[in-house]
C-alpha cells in the first residue's frame, strides 16, 4: 500500500488473512470504501483463484478498474487476463457476473466479443440455417459463435447473462459488435481506459516522464507545479508498503496526525506513484515490477525531504506542509541528477577517457551517468537511498574530477590508464630522475629492482595523493616478487616496458 498515512484496514497478505478479514462484520464496507487499485493489488498478491470469496464484495466500478489495470499492454487489449477476471466472477455466481459485466466499459466487452461471434440483424441479413444461433430478447439480432474454446464459452456466458439480466445493455453491446470495426472498438476502449486512469495519476508515458524533468532554476517550487488533484477515493493506495524502507520519510509521516492532511498526502502519494509506474512502463498485473518503481519513489522522496530540512526530522512535517509531494520528489531526483551532470563533465575533460580510470572508478562513474543514476556496491547496482549516499558520491566524484584535471595537465599523453602512466613515471623517476611516463627498458626495471622494491621520493600533487597510494600498492604487488629476477616485458602489467628487441 503506497501511503502509510491512511492506515487502510484492507491489509491482507494471504488466503488465511483473507478468511479472517471476510469474517469481520465491516468487511463489505471496507472493500467498497477502498480504491480499485488497493483491492486489485490485494487480489494479485493473494492470487485470483484464492480470492473468489472477496469478489462478491467488490463493486462493478472496481471490477472496471481491475480490467483497466490488467488487460492492456500499452495500447493493445490483451484478452487472456480479461477472461481470467470474467471467469472468476462467473465462478462467484450470477450476481457477481452481472455486476462485473455491467461495470466494465461496454466498448471493451464488445471488443472482446468481436473476434468470437458473428452478429446478424434479422430484418436485413440472412442468418445461416443449420447453425445454432442465440437471439437477443427483442429478436432483432442473432448471434453465431465463430469457434469453440474457452474464449468463446466465456463470451457466450457474458451474452447469456446480459440477455437475461440486462437486455438493454446486451443489445447495445451486440449493436457495437455488429456495426463497429475492431480497430474503432480498440481505439475507443483504449481512450476510455486512458481517461479513467488519468484521474488516478496514470498518464501517458511521455507525460509521466516529466516527473524526472529538472526545473531550469533547479530550485524547488512550493506550489506552482502542482497537478490537478486526482479523483478523491478514500484509502487510495498502491502495493507494497514501499515507503517503509525510508526511515526519515516514515518519521516525517508519523508527525502528520490531522486526518485532512493525511488524506491530502495519501492522494498526492498515490498520484505520484501511479505516474512513476507509467514512466517506468510497469505492467501493473505483475507485482514484481511494481515494487522497484515505488521503492525508487520512496528513495527520491527521502532525499528530497532530507535536503529541504537539512536532514532534521523535527522540520520534516513543516516541509511536507509547505511542499507538494511531487515537488519533494523532484528535489530529491535533482540532487541525484546533479551527480550525473558532474559525471558527464568528468567524461568530457580533454585528453581523458573514462576507460583510463581504475575499474572500480569506471563502474562508479558509468553508474552515475545513467538517466537515473545508481550506486555501485561490490559490483551490484542500487538506488540512492539517502542524502548521505548523495553526499558521499559527490565527494568521491569531486575527488576524481580534481585528480583527472591535474593528471592530464601533468601528463598530456596518457597511455592505457592513469594508473599505468603514473606508475611508469614513478619508476622512470627512480632510474633517470625524470618524472615522465616514458616506456622503460627491461634492463632499467631490473636495475630498479636490484636492491629490492623501493619507491623513490616523489612530490605528488594533493589532488593525486589519494590515488597515488593505491596505484603504488598495485605496483609493489606486481614488482616486489620480481626483485633480482630477469624481467620479461610481456608479463608486466603495471608499467610500460618496451618489448624485447631480440
Amino acid at each position: 500500500m503506497l501511503s502509510p498515512l491512511v492506515g487502510s484496514t484492507l491489509r491482507v497478505e494471504n488466503k488465511e488473512q483473507l478468511e479472517e478479514f471476510l469474517a469481520r462484520p465491516d468487511a463489505a464496507h471496507v472493500v467498497r470504501s477502498a480504491s480499485f487499485e488497493e483491492v486489485f493489488f490485494t487480489i494479485k498478491h493473494i492470487g485470483l483463484a484464492d480470492s473468489l470469496d472477496l469478489l462478491p464484495l467488490v463493486s462493478g466500478k472496481q471490477v472496471r478498474g481491475f480490467i483497466d489495470l490488467d488487460c492492456w499492454r500499452k495500447d493493445t487489449f490483451v484478452r487472456k487476463p480479461f477472461m481470467e477476471w470474467i471467469a472468476a466472477c462467473i465462478q462467484a455466481g450470477p450476481e457477481e457476473t452481472m455486476k462485473a459485466i455491467s461495470g466494465i466499459d461496454a466498448t471493451l466487452t464488445a471488443l472482446f466479443l468481436k473476434d468470437l461471434i458473428n452478429i446478424y440483424e434479422i430484418d436485413r441479413d440472412d442468418p445461416p440455417t443449420g447453425t445454432q444461433l442465440i437471439f437477443t430478447p427483442d429478436n432483432r439480432f442473432a448471434v453465431e459463435p465463430l469457434e469453440e474454446g474457452e474464449a468463446t464459452t466465456i463470451g457466450m456466458l457474458i451474452l447469456d447473462a446480459l440477455f437475461k439480466y440486462n437486455p438493454a445493455l446486451g443489445t447495445q453491446i451486440v449493436t457495437n459488435v455488429r456495426y463497429t470495426t475492431r480497430v474503432e472498438l480498440e481505439e475507443t476502449a483504449y481512450d476510455n481506459k486512458t481517461r479513467r486512469l488519468e484521474m488516478h495519476g496514470f498518464v501517458d508515458y511521455y507525460q509521466a516522464m516529466s516527473i524526472y524533468a529538472t526545473p531550469p532554476s533547479r530550485e524547488p517550487k512550493v506550489a506552482a507545479d502542482r497537478e490537478k488533484p486526482v479523483e478523491e477515493i478514500p484509502g487510495q493506495e498502491n502495493p507494497g508498503n514501499p515507503l517503509l524502507g525510508g526511515a526519515f520519510l516514515m518519521k516525517a509521516f508519523e508527525q502528520i496526525t490531522d486526518p485532512i492532511e493525511s488524506d491530502r498526502f495519501a492522494q498526492e502519494l498515490t498520484a505520484l506513484g501511479n505516474r512513476i509506474l507509467s514512466a517506468n512502463l510497469v505492467n501493473l498485473g505483475e507485482l514484481e515490477g511494481i515494487r522497484p518503481a515505488l521503492g525508487e519513489m520512496r528513495d527520491f522522496l527521502t532525499i528530497g525531504l532530507e535536503y529541504l530540512t537539512g536532514s532534521r526530522a523535527d522540520l520534516a512535517a513543516h516541509a511536507l506542509r509547505q511542499n507538494y509531494i511531487q515537488t519533494i520528489f523532484k528535489v530529491g531526483f535533482d540532487q541525484v541528477a546533479r551527480l550525473r551532470d558532474e559525471a558527464d563533465r568528468l567524461a568530457h575533460i580533454r585528453r581523458f577517457n573514462i576507460s583510463m580510470l581504475d575499474e572500480t572508478d569506471q563502474e562508479f562513474v558509468e553508474a552515475l551517468r545513467r538517466f537515473k543514476p545508481l550506486i555501485v556496491e561490490e559490483g551490484r547496482y542500487r538506488n540512492f537511498q539517502s542524502l548521505a549516499d548523495v553526499e558521499r558520491a559527490r565527494a568521491r566524484l569531486e575527488e576524481l574530477v580534481r585528480m583527472v584535471e591535474v593528471f592530464v595537465a601533468a601528463f598530456p599523453n596518457v597511455r592505457e590508464s592513469l594508473r599505468k602512466t603514473f606508475n611508469t613515471a614513478t619508476v622512470q623517476f627512480a632510474v633517470s630522475g625524470r618524472f615522465e611516463p616514458l616506456p622503460l627498458k627491461a634492463a632499467e626495471v631490473e636495475r630498479f629492482l636490484a636492491g629490492g622494491f623501493q619507491l623513490p621520493g616523489v612530490s605528488v600533487p594533493d589532488a593525486i595523493t589519494p590515488f597515488a597510494g593505491r596505484w603504488w600498492a598495485s605496483l609493489r604487488e606486481e614488482l616486489e616478487p620480481l626483485a633480482g629476477k630477469p624481467i620479461d616485458p610481456r608479463f608486466i602489467a603495471s608499467i610500460h616496458v618496451m618489448p624485447d628487441q631480440n
